[in-house]
């Protein structure tokens, strides 16, 4: 988290020295910013309470029967079901995805869980069917809910493998 904190400050820097080069809006960007910032906090500092609310009210049981890395298959597709209900943008999904696994979850399950909310999240489907039809949302559905599984197969295999 410090590496990143760096390295997007030393970014915006750069960006703030290139634009008083170019155009001079600098001091004009760095307001949006600040505005979008104001807006976005509540999201996260709400995103991160729930996260820490999940992470303590699962039970220890419940992880290690349905969601660790000996859960195998049932935790991959668990963790592909949750993606697709999992109805929030990144600020919030992310949080929550990493309460599950520090919670004990394993690999598979959160590579899973990630991999389906990304292709699969159904807060998506009004959108899809308006723009692109039912037929293209249910292909759509189709073909990815075995990527997503395979994705979290892998990632346990992989966990199971060198971890």
């Amino acid at each position: 988290m410090v590496q990143t904190t760096i390295i997007l400050s030393i970014t915006a820097v750069l960006l703030m020295f290139v634009n008083s080069k170019k155009n001079g809006k600098q001091y004009e960007g760095l307001i949006v910013g600040i505005k979008q910032m104001v807006q976005t906090v509540p999201l996260i500092i709400g995103a991160f309470i729930l996260a820490g609310l999940i992470e303590v009210l699962i039970p220890e049981e419940f992880v290690r029967s349905w969601l660790s890395k000996e859960a195998g298959f049932k935790g991959i597709f668990l963790g592909t079901f949750a993606g697709m209900i999992l109805a929030m943008g990144p600020y919030a999904a992310f949080p929550i995805a990493y309460s599950i696994l520090d919670s004990g979850a394993g690999l598979g399950t959160i590579v899973a869980l990630i991999t389906s909310w990304c292709l699969l999240s159904l807060s998506k489907m009004p959108f899809e069917t308006a723009f692109f039809g039912v037929k293209f949302f249910i292909s759509k559905l189709l073909f990815s809910i075995p990527f997503a599984v395979i994705s979290g197969f892998i990632a346990h295999l992989l966990e199971v493998l060198t971890f």
